[in-house]
């Protein structure tokens, strides 16, 4: 069976309905609040390999105006780091089954990588 990973925010009714999709369908995943137990360089490394650095930045994080960023002027290295220093500017929920990931809630595409 497959390796299934949920990175959420405790509190996210985004995060809250994908944990549903996986329960509603009987798979077994482990979770981890990014808040609680924020993601290390490499971790969020491994994540980006499965996808892009820039997809997994909020670009509409209202955090991205507080800390005065402009995503599109970002190297990946600076996304980096400013995604370590500042939870909310990673997307989520993440999950991610097996070699894949999938950003967000879609529940069409959680269960399609299921499935693969």
């Amino acid at each position: 069976m497959q390796r299934i990973g949920l990175y959420i925010k405790a509190g996210c009714t985004t995060c809250n309905r994908a944990r549903e999709v996986l329960r509603g369908h009987g798979v077994p995943f482990t979770e981890r609040d990014i808040f609680r137990h924020p993601l290390l360089g490499d971790e969020l490394r491994a994540l980006a390999g499965l996808s892009s650095l820039r997809a997994l930045f909020s670009a509409r994080s209202p955090s991205v105006r507080a800390l005065g960023l402009d995503p599109d002027a970002l190297a990946e290295p600076a996304l980096l780091e400013a995604m370590l220093a500042e939870p909310r500017l990673i997307r989520r929920p993440l999950v991610v089954i097996g070699e894949r990931l999938v950003i967000g809630c879609d529940a069409a595409a959680i269960l399609a990588a299921l499935r693969t």
